[in-house]
């Protein structure tokens, strides 16, 4: 019986995985007891006809020998079966459109189950489970502790919130935790501990805050500490002092799983304890500051598994625990980095320091994304900083930031424009994020505006003769601290440099400022006076409606404009029905200023004034506005009742089909993710009508299969309009049509001037 066992259990394949995704495996340590408790949490579904989840299996092995299967009896107790060759196996828990409630199993000593090996698998029968290898063993004899010292621990303390949440959306997808949980049994490592604290979820087993081991391809559940909020410090630093007391190691590596928002803070606790709540910047540096009271030495290195933390107030705070850094500016995708690539390469590569551990990372992160097809879909961003020297940057940027914000108090200081060019320029993050032109006064969702640091030094420093040294220095101190980074094609398109390091430079969030240097708090208050600057400045740049190139015609779709009055001009597309123009496409990066050595000329292309629709199938479909970003089409919806972004990729055939899904939750930016079946999403359109925009809500589309979401075009060339709206300095916006009589395109064989010279009709002319 027991070859035949080992015959139908393999280590951690792919349909391992799926059994995590469909069923909550609760191991509850208590003492000298545990329990156990299972519940099939996700509804039935093929995907892509690789497996029906259908009925759930345990199976125990005693003694090494003898094997029985568990059945819940209608008393309500647990009947063991032993199986013999040849026979059916009982189902412990079948399918049911109502899933089931938890059935657990125990309390047992300890002592009792030194013998024990208990699997678990998805199928429809033994016979399905033989042939798809899927049961995996998911508990085996409690390990000892303390444990001997070894060359690294891996602490990784994992927020599963929205990502492993019962309530997720991602119904018969992956529950990115436990995915990553998986990757780190595939990967496990002799010479380095890896312990995990997991919690912060709504998911069966998710709800309490637990502390494992991972050792040997498999997850022991060492504690259990009851519902904790897993945003409040003490929880973190905690399992930090716990890790070291009972996992000694040379080195060590704390990896913080969740979501991330930077200045807004870590984690972002979904739990009946946590109740939405995130760990403030200023709560992190509180846990960082009592972990590093509690340590004889710094840590070797802090990761964030998370979005938008390579910032430079993130690594400001991490400094004072950790001597390195690694980090993405940009979001990242619901995968993350890969354990697997990570622990697997730790014996090999045998790093000594946190920034060879954190190069293992990096490498292993960029290949998961081509490997799952993020890198070109998805804004990749990452880099690895050597926080032994920021100390110096902070002290010059100090300097910096005093002299700034002493220039912009002048009242004979009237060039604010500078600085607004600089901004522009600058890339921000998330790069996705429609709204690149904001007030630095951020209101409701957007609480940090991120913009590039290492951008905003190379285009705004060199521009004030006063800073031009300091500057250069300040970027000189970046290439030290930053020792690796990447960035793929689609964020160097923007600019070559973007991706390092962001800074935060909003003016009315800002309890942040509390817990950093003196540079930020100075750099601040800068900021202030640039804004109240640009609010009383009262220009509004004027434009004249012309011919192209002065010629004589019966249309005036050309708009000159004085370029040194320009910060900005977006493009919008629609069709015009009555006096309302229908925007289905917004090109916010139509212009943004550069030096001119010439006049330029912007045409705008009337091809593009059709209307978009938003279809989940056929039939299905719905008007939608989208942002043109690059090469992508970016749209504002609601999803699930949540605020997103879903982004549109041209395929080989020119169908436009999502790419990319960003949601946010609690206000913090999500994962860049994908859509599920079962996902609702409802549209939004905008309206202009005498220079006011109104904003409509479509129906709610249902994605129901795994067929492609998908953009459908429809055009009208005589109800084709296109207007530009352009801002001055002080972002304060104008409007002007261009056309909207069904004159915006070029016809066959057109003699007019524009269509005969660059191909359009309508466009704006830029005078030096």
């Amino acid at each position: 019986m027991k070859p035949l066992l080992f015959l139908i259990i393999f280590t951690l394949s792919t349909q391992a995985i799926a059994l995590y995704d469909f069923a909550a495996i609760n191991i509850i340590p208590d003492g000298e007891q545990i329990s156990f408790c299972l519940e099939y949490d996700s509804q039935k579904i093929d995907l892509s006809q690789l497996y029906f989840a259908d009925n759930l299996y345990i199976a125990a092995v005693l003694q090494q020998t003898d094997i029985f299967f568990l059945e819940p009896t209608p008393m309500g107790d647990i009947r063991l079966t032993q199986w013999l060759s040849g026979n059916d196996v009982p189902i412990f828990s079948e399918y049911f459109n109502d899933n089931p409630k938890p059935i657990c199993l125990g309390p047992f000593p300890k002592t009792a189950l030194q013998d024990i090996e208990v699997y678990a698998g998805i199928g429809d029968s033994l016979d399905d489970l033989i042939q798809r290898n899927s049961l995996i063993k998911f508990f085996e004899t409690y390990p000892e502790q303390p444990k001997q010292e070894k060359n690294w621990t891996v602490m990784v303390y994992m927020v599963g919130s929205d990502l492993e949440a019962k309530s997720s959306r991602r119904k018969g997808l992956p529950r990115w935790a436990s995915k990553d949980i998986v990757e780190m049994l595939q990967g496990t490592t002799n010479n380095s501990h890896v312990v995990i604290t997991t919690g912060g979820s709504t998911r069966n087993g998710w709800t309490s805050v637990k502390r494992s081991l991972i050792e040997n391809g498999q997850q022991y559940v060492l504690q259990d500490l009851g519902e904790k909020n897993m945003a409040a410090p003490q929880t973190l630093s905690d399992f930090v002092t716990w890790s070291k007391t009972n996992f000694p190691a040379q080195h060590y590596a704390l990896i913080l799983w969740g979501h991330g928002a930077g200045t807004q803070g870590y984690g972002l606790d979904s739990s009946p304890a946590g109740k939405g709540q995130i760990m403030s910047l200023n709560q992190l540096d509180q846990a960082y500051q009592t972990i590093r009271q509690q340590i004889e030495k710094p840590l070797d290195l802090v990761v964030y598994d998370a979005c938008l933390m390579g910032t430079i107030e993130v690594a400001e705070i991490t400094a004072r625990l950790a001597n390195a850094m690694a980090a993405s500016a940009e979001l990242e995708p619901t995968h993350g980095i890969d354990y697997a690539y990570l622990l697997s390469n730790l014996d090999a590569s045998k790093p000594d320091n946190g920034l060879d551990f954190a190069s293992i990372i990096k490498s292993g992160y960029i290949q998961h994304t081509k490997d799952q097809g993020t890198f070109d879909t998805s804004q990749i961003t990452y880099s690895l900083f050597d926080l032994t020297k920021l100390a110096s940057f902070s002290e010059k940027f100090e300097q910096f930031a005093i002299e700034f914000k002493d220039l912009l108090k002048q009242k004979t200081f009237l060039n604010y424009e500078t600085l607004s060019r600089g901004i522009i320029r600058a890339p921000g993050y998330p790069l996705i994020e429609a709204a690149r032109l904001r007030s630095l006064r951020s209101v409701s969702n957007n609480q940090a505006i991120r913009i590039d640091l290492y951008n905003i030094l190379q285009t705004v420093g060199p521009d004030f003769a006063e800073f031009r040294q300091i500057a250069t220095e300040l970027l000189k101190m970046l290439d030290q601290i930053i020792v690796d980074y990447e960035t793929n094609d689609k964020v160097q398109k923007i600019y070559p440099q973007a991706g390092r390091l962001s800074i935060d430079i909003n003016i009315t969030n800002t309890a942040h400022l509390e817990v950093l240097p003196k540079a930020y708090r100075e750099l601040n208050e800068a900021l202030v006076y640039y804004d109240e600057r640009r609010q009383a400045d009262g220009f509004t740049p004027t434009g004249i409606l012309n011919c192209f190139r002065g010629f004589t015609c019966g249309f005036q779709q050309w708009l000159k404009l004085q370029a040194d009055d320009i910060l900005s001009i977006e493009a919008y597309f629609g069709q015009k029905t009555d006096n309302i123009l229908d925007i289905y496409r917004i090109d916010k990066s139509f212009y943004q200023y550069q030096e001119l050595s010439e006049d330029l000329n912007l045409p705008v292309n009337g091809y593009k004034a059709c209307q978009y629709q938003l279809c989940v199938d056929e039939e299905h479909c719905e008007n939608i506005t989208l942002t043109e970003q690059d090469n992508q089409l970016v749209a504002d919806v609601q999803l699930n009742d949540s605020p997103a972004l879903l982004s549109f990729c041209q395929t080989a055939e020119n169908v436009w089909t999502i790419c990319g899904v960003v949601a946010q939750v609690e206000g913090i930016w999500g994962r860049d993710d994908i859509l599920s079946p079962g996902d609702s999403i409802i549209p939004h359109t905008l309206h202009l009508k005498t220079n006011e925009f109104e904003e409509r809500q479509g129906q709610a589309l249902i994605v129901d299969n795994f067929m492609p979401v998908t953009l459908k075009l429809h055009c009208e060339p005589e109800k084709a309009a296109i207007w530009v709206a352009y801002y001055s300095l002080n972002q304060k916006r104008q409007f002007e049509r261009l056309c909207d009589d069904g004159d915006c395109i070029c016809k066959e064989g057109e003699t007019e001037p524009g269509c005969q010279e660059v191909g359009f009709k309508a466009g704006v002319i830029l005078k030096r």
